[in-house]
């Protein structure tokens, strides 16, 4: 197969960048990474004795050792302890004879020997004195003395060596020496590290011109100082062994489809791409270099915009093209408002969606002709047949939508002075009907909630994240994003999760279990494990992600969610299989909580949503007199105690949210249960002994009931001998006091729960 190629891109400046911003560290013939680095590389061998640095952990054994390990039948198990051990006894003995040097034979000198046994300064004194007169080298051997020098004697610096250095030169022994001149004398320091680390997998840059050597490195200092993918040297190996069958004089002279196609002509296994996506990543790199002074200026003619060079980085988006509006002054005003909304925060996605819209509109206009053409009539007729090209009313709103916000920004700031100005859209997007709840059956819910069911998915973090979905009812993408440090306690103990609501850009909390809590904790500890340096989310990316930064991917826990799915088997009551999407969870949470009484504006501060009207989508009514009639009352608990909540407190409104919920959850006889609803109570009966009871001044009779009998009862126990009844019931009694006398003398802009005194205007 044959690709012919042409050149794309200038590298005009380029060499002279590369040579100010390439570090010495990199540079050179070959690269001999660090074993420090998890970038190149990923422990060293299995083998005890082998000290070869991996740069790919496949059994954790280096490129020989696995070689060996497959041609011994690739045991495993306990088969495969008894072979690392057996190949370890092998592994010393072949480096013992590869690096041993025989000792000079004459007693006391450890030289290293050389002919006739001896080292090379007792070879001279045997050939000058002893050889000429016929006399063997045994006898000079029993005659000779070993003398030390004045200077003593100096180990050779050559590791593992044993031997004695010659000379004051170098401090090598002869044999070392040897070695060291034969490779042209490099710095011996440099030569000293290379030979402790022979077997460690390197990168040569042999047979590359200078700048694409350069090029090279400058995309293994990236890599490196990045410290985000791994990257094993013989990855990189292939890559430059691609680059050498180029007929380019820099990366940037071919396209990102033109080094696909080369590429896919020099490898053997398309699949295996790691070479080529290193030869993108650092093409990428160099265009960055090369017109970081501007980025701006280099992607703003162009009718596709890479955000990467303008260090827009999100994975969904990467381009944005132009080329769909033929009219030059419409794609003119498109670029200055898609860069405005890219600077003003809005989502690259978003931006994508805006400019795919104006391109529909584009296409119904004249492609000559100025901006007035766009008059209101030319609009309507616009939106006419837009209905027969785009049927679905949720896209034709979409497009509509951002058609309109173009124009009123283009009125706004003056970007097209001849558009008329009735070119305005307003109120012409279809109504759309209010959705209906996506909540997921009760019957299939027991399904995906049961414990069993539960630890079937593959994954520790997975589970976590699964459980938070359905407590909480989180978006995934705020899910995902969960600080490490994410629960938050009240001054009652009682765990909440602390969230940000990314779509509305704001923090938020939400009351959990001691369980969910205790998860989360768990999740804590295996995050902190695995990054000892630290890493800011709770559920970090497993892939692209040695320092932690990356948060883990949509579409790496939709794929492991659907494998769970597909092992459980769902199915509804008539045994139909079902599809659950992790958004369900959130509109199952807020129909399960309408359902439980709680009051819809509760249920909108606790799911963080915007307005009513969303909350609305869970409920078609309003419960208006509950917080009117708690906010009225008074509550204590079973100590009689009052809290308060300082106002400031960034739990005040979560924790008037899970009282809230739960009052209106579990009423009891005297009063109101505190206890989360997640909750399982512990207690049998004896409410008045939980530090989660609260009561009001509605109960004031029924306590004074209470309190007349529990008084009879001890005047009976009293007379009837039983003393530890009467004692239980003195201590009934005394709580009973205390609650009748806070609660008449309380006032009522005060609520007693959980043993303290909340304020409720500061509270709600």
């Amino acid at each position: 197969m044959s690709v012919t190629h042409t050149r794309v891109g200038s590298s005009t400046g380029l060499l002279e960048r590369l040579m100010e911003v390439v570090r010495p560290e990199f540079r050179g013939e070959v690269y001999l990474p660090s074993r420090e680095s998890s970038v190149f590389y990923s422990g060293v061998c299995r083998i005890p004795s082998c000290v070869v640095a991996l740069s790919q952990p496949i059994k954790r054994l280096c490129g020989g050792h696995y070689d060996k390990w497959t041609r011994a039948g690739k045991p495993s198990g306990s088969a495969m302890d008894a072979w690392v051990t057996v190949e370890d006894v092998r592994t010393r003995e072949r480096i013992r004879r590869l690096t041993q040097i025989e000792a000079c034979a004459v007693r006391g000198c450890n030289r290293s020997a050389k002919a006739w046994t001896v080292c090379h300064r007792h070879g001279r004194a045997f050939e000058a004195h002893y050889r000429p007169r016929g006399r063997t080298i045994t006898e000079f051997l029993a005659e000779v003395t070993y003398l030390p020098p004045a200077g003593g004697e100096r180990d050779c610096r050559f590791p593992d060596c044993g031997r004695w250095a010659e000379g004051l030169t170098n401090g090598l022994c002869r044999k070392h020496e040897a070695r060291w001149r034969a490779r042209r004398k490099p710095d011996l320091d440099d030569w000293l590290t290379e030979l402790s680390r022979g077997g460690d997998p390197r990168i040569s840059f042999a047979g590359l011109s200078r700048q694409l050597t350069l090029e090279a490195q400058f995309g293994l200092q990236c890599r490196h100082d990045e410290a985000k993918k791994r990257t094993p040297p013989r990855v990189v190996t292939s890559a430059l062994s691609y680059l050498k069958r180029a007929s380019v004089h820099s990366l940037l002279d071919y396209d990102e489809q033109q080094w696909r196609a080369h590429v896919g002509t020099c490898v053997v296994n398309p699949t295996n791409e790691g070479g080529l996506a290193f030869l993108l990543d650092t093409r990428l790199r160099l265009h960055s270099l090369l017109v970081s002074d501007d980025p701006w200026a280099d992607q703003y003619p162009r009718d596709r915009w890479d955000l990467f060079i303008v260090n827009i980085r999100t994975p969904q988006t990467r381009y944005l093209h132009f080329g769909g509006i033929p009219q030059a002054w419409l794609k003119t005003a498109t670029k200055r408002w898609a860069r405005g909304r890219l600077s003003r925060g809005v989502s690259s996605a978003q931006v994508k969606i805006n400019i795919q819209s104006v391109a529909v509109f584009a296409a119904w206009l004249p492609a000559t002709g100025p901006a007035s053409q766009v008059t209101r009539d030319r609009i309507e007729d616009w939106l006419a047949a837009l209905n027969a090209v785009q049927p679905s009313d949720y896209s034709r709103a979409r497009t509509i939508r951002s058609v309109g916000m173009f124009l009123r920004d283009a009125h706004r700031h003056g970007w097209l002075p001849d558009l008329p100005r009735s070119a305005v859209i307003a109120d012409d997007t279809p109504r759309r009907l209010r959705p209906a709840p996506r909540f997921i059956p009760e019957f299939v819910m027991r399904q995906l909630e049961h414990p069993d069911n539960v630890a079937k998915f593959d994954r520790d973090d997975g589970r976590v994240l699964l459980q938070i979905l359905i407590a909480c009812g989180l978006r995934l993408k705020d899910a995902r994003w969960l600080p490490l440090d994410c629960v938050s306690r009240d001054n009652d103990g009682a765990p909440y999760l602390l969230w940000i609501n990314r779509k509305m850009r704001r923090h938020a909390y939400f009351p959990i279990s001691q369980a969910l809590a205790g998860e989360i904790a768990a999740q804590q500890e295996r995050v902190r494990r695995r990054f000892p340096q630290g890493s800011p989310w709770l559920f970090p990316a497993h892939q692209a992600n040695l320092d932690g930064s990356t948060a883990l991917s949509d579409s790496y826990w939709r794929e492991h969610s659907r494998r769970w799915l597909q092992r459980l088997n769902l199915t509804d009551e008539a045994g139909n299989p079902v599809r659950v999407t992790a958004h369900q969870f959130r509109h199952t949470l807020g129909t399960r909580l309408i359902n439980a009484n709680v009051p819809q504006h509760v249920v909108q501060q606790l799911l963080d949503h915007m307005s009513p009207e969303m909350t609305a989508v869970y409920a078609r009514i309003h419960n208006k007199t509950v917080r009117r009639h708690w906010e009225s009352a008074v509550k204590v608990n079973a100590d009689g105690q009052a809290v308060t909540i300082d106002q400031d407190h960034p739990l005040a409104d979560a924790s008037w949210s899970r009282l809230s919920m739960v009052r209106a959850k579990v009423t009891l006889p005297n009063g109101y249960c505190g206890a989360p609803i997640q909750t399982d109570c512990e207690y049998a009966n004896p409410c008045l002994d939980c530090q989660f009871f609260i009561t009001t001044a509605d109960f004031l009779d029924q306590h004074r009931r209470h309190r007349t009998e529990t008084a009879a009862l001890i005047s009976d126990a009293e007379a009837s001998g039983l003393a530890r009844v009467a004692e239980k019931n003195r201590r009934t009694l005394g709580r009973l006091d205390t609650i009748i006398d806070v609660l008449e003398t309380a006032t009522n802009d005060q609520i007693v729960a959980g043993g303290r005194l909340e304020d409720l205007d500061a509270a709600g």
